[in-house]
């Protein structure tokens, strides 16, 4: 099976770091196109009822931060001779946005890397992968 376009999840952690070397020689081998997208979250502080934003410079800081896990792929991805590729950084929540970019860029696989996470931790921390696979219409690869 060869798939056309490939959209990878790339958070500068170790198992992003995998899937992203991972979609990168699958993109090679099927001369797919190459999808990466970063997803960065804004914190939100909640006392009482009310809910607190971050500061504006902890805001430029995160989104500056983003924008270097996106260049970082880039990097990674520019090592790979022949690996056509686009790099989008967004903000918001992970799994849904992981989701939404695999369909607007009408993606057939999605690779993404799994923290391991098991029991409680992520009962209480969620999954971005399991949420990426309950809710995309294409294939799944999980690189752990």
């Amino acid at each position: 099976m060869s798939y056309r376009t490939i959209l990878v999840a790339y958070d500068g952690s170790e198992p992003s770091l995998r899937a992203l070397n991972k979609a990168i020689e699958f993109a090679a081998d099927w001369d797919a196109s190459l999808e990466v997208v970063h997803v960065y979250q804004i914190p939100i502080a909640s006392v009482g009822e009310a809910m607190v934003p971050a500061a504006p410079e902890t805001n430029a800081a995160i989104a500056h931060e983003a924008q270097n896990r996106g260049d970082e792929a880039q990097s990674i991805i520019a090592a790979a001779p022949g690996v056509r590729a686009n790099v989008t950084v967004k903000q918001g929540e992970p799994g849904p946005l992981i989701v939404e970019t695999a369909a607007d860029k009408q993606a057939d696989l999605i690779v993404i890397g799994s923290r391991g996470n098991s029991g409680l931790k992520q009962l209480f921390l969620g999954s971005v992968s399991q949420h990426v696979i309950q809710h995309t219409e294409c294939s799944v690869h999980v690189v752990k």
